[in-house]
């Protein structure tokens, strides 16, 4: 993008109530939102043609929501001829039929006349292959692209030295998903998944019986049973019935545990694979409890036990049941769950909990219970508004006031300044602002911060003040240099 001079046009998704990045809306891909989207981009009205050329949307994102690529490409290949789908994280969904006709290279390779198809899968995240493989899988439709000329524009991108053991592992990894290997490896890891969620659930239901707390999983409260017709809880359900029937996984119209509002029935899926353990704290209204424990306080002590999470939010902590997991191994995740119950509800003292925290900042933590730090910080964000900020800031969209490659220009040429938060009101930013979480771009290239109290600075501001008062638990976000506490961002002058 930042090359090429694009003049690009977003597509916003929808947002729930923990944070989590949903769908785009299936009104947004009609020829007549597209136009209006470009209509509203100030930078179109420099171009020389209003007509879309190509679009990207993320299948699946990074909390497990997949589309029916099926229904995306006939609405919105009526207005765009090439889509991209980054399945990154999601190259194993061929090799399963519950992910039926929700991946980019869905069905046989024969004649296509819809748009060219682009499919990006990073191999090394969930299939086995060394760091930076990956695959780019072409299905030519309109406006194809000549191979020479998509080569080309690839090299450029690419080493003239390759590193082959990385070609060979991506070789190895397409072999073993070949013939019957391939479902057996992602039907275990489906059903590995759908045994921790269960048991989860089932912990969560005993204790709740008592009026006492447990951590959650993100999934339906009750799935459909196909013989009955009737709701069943989803702790009852068979293993085989949720490793298999794709509308267990459906966010389906009403059902408030997703938290999406107007979306059509099958429109949009959840990955069983990719599971979100949410801490207590927030409602499904959206609105902060009067209690809560931030879930990144159960990352650290998570990680105190060698045990990684792959992503945390305010209140979510993302697991990958990846190709190959060791069965039962979600086991020692449950126990760990339990102990942390148990040490949070004594208030066990942060020099047994997390003596890591402790020694790096004796002066903040000293003499403090896993109890109390977990009070602090959720009252803390309370005061912060962190996550209502976090919902505005991205869901609104930036005034742009260049294109990505003019501001990159400025930054070459050594146009910027490098400010801190409170000097950057109404700056054009110079590189793309990326906070973690949820891990995508609140700011490109070339647009502009806004006003002081506006929803990107306000938001930023938030995270550099939860950072100075909890060091240990810093935000990394991508853009943003820290010095002495204080964020700088490089603004174009």
């Amino acid at each position: 993008m930042t090359l090429t001079g694009c003049r690009p046009v977003y597509l916003m998704p929808t947002r729930n109530y923990l944070g989590i990045i949903g769908p785009i809306h299936p009104g947004a891909f009609g020829p007549e939102a597209i136009a209006e989207a470009i209509e509203r981009n100030p930078l179109a009205a420099k171009a020389i043609s209003k007509r879309p050329v190509h679009a990207v949307i993320t299948n699946s994102t990074y909390d497990g929501l997949i589309y029916n690529v099926r229904t995306v490409l006939a609405r919105l290949g009526e207005t765009v001829p090439r889509i991209h789908f980054d399945e990154a994280w999601y190259a194993y969904a061929r090799f399963n039929t519950i992910y039926a006709d929700r991946f980019a290279m869905f069905g046989e390779s024969k004649k296509w006349e819809g748009p060219t198809v682009f499919a990006t899968h990073s191999t090394h995240k969930l299939l086995a292959a060394l760091s930076q493989a990956s695959f780019i899988h072409v299905r030519d439709g309109k406006m194809p692209i000549e191979h020479g000329r998509f080569n080309e524009a690839y090299m450029m991108h690419s080493s003239t030295s390759p590193f082959y053991p990385i070609i060979a592992s991506n070789e190895i990894s397409a072999a073993m998903m070949d013939g019957p290997g391939g479902l057996a490896l992602t039907t275990e890891s489906i059903q590995e998944a759908v045994a921790f969620r269960k048991m989860i659930a089932k912990i969560r239901a005993e204790y709740a019986a008592s009026k006492d707390w447990f951590f959650s999983t993100w999934q339906a409260d009750k799935v459909n049973d196909p013989h009955s017709g009737k709701k069943m809880l989803f702790q009852d359900a068979s293993d085989a019935l949720l490793s298999t029937d794709p509308n267990c996984w459906v966010l389906h119209p009403g059902d408030d545990w997703h938290g999406f509002k107007d979306l059509e029935d099958g429109y949009c899926m959840l990955d069983p694979i990719k599971v979100s353990v949410v801490t207590p704290g927030m409602s499904r209204k959206g609105r902060l409890e009067k209690w809560g424990i931030p879930a990144t306080i159960l990352t650290a002590y998570l990680d105190e036990l060698g045990i990684v999470a792959e992503k945390t939010t305010d209140f979510t902590i993302l697991f990958l049941f990846s190709i190959g997991v060791t069965k039962g191994k979600w086991g020692t995740l449950v126990n760990a769950l339990l102990s942390f119950k148990r040490e949070y509800d004594s208030n066990a003292p942060l020099a047994i909990t997390l003596p890591t925290l402790l020694a790096s900042n004796p002066a903040v933590y000293e003499g403090m219970g896993l109890k109390d730090l977990s009070d602090q910080m959720f009252q803390e964000m309370a005061k912060l508004r962190t996550t209502e900020r976090m919902d505005k800031a991205f869901s609104e969209l930036p005034e742009p006031e260049m294109t990505p490659r003019d501001a990159y220009t400025k930054l070459v040429h050594n146009q910027v300044a490098h400010l801190p938060i409170h000097k950057l009101a109404n700056k054009v930013v110079a590189t793309g602002i990326v906070p973690y979480p949820p891990g995508i771009p609140l700011m490109i290239p070339g647009e502009n911060f806004g006003d002081e109290e506006g929803p990107f600075l306000s938001y930023l501001r938030a995270l550099e003040s939860f950072d100075a008062r909890f060091p240990g638990f810093a935000h990394d976000t991508h853009g943003v240099e820290v010095r002495e506490g204080r964020y700088l961002m490089y603004g174009i002058k």
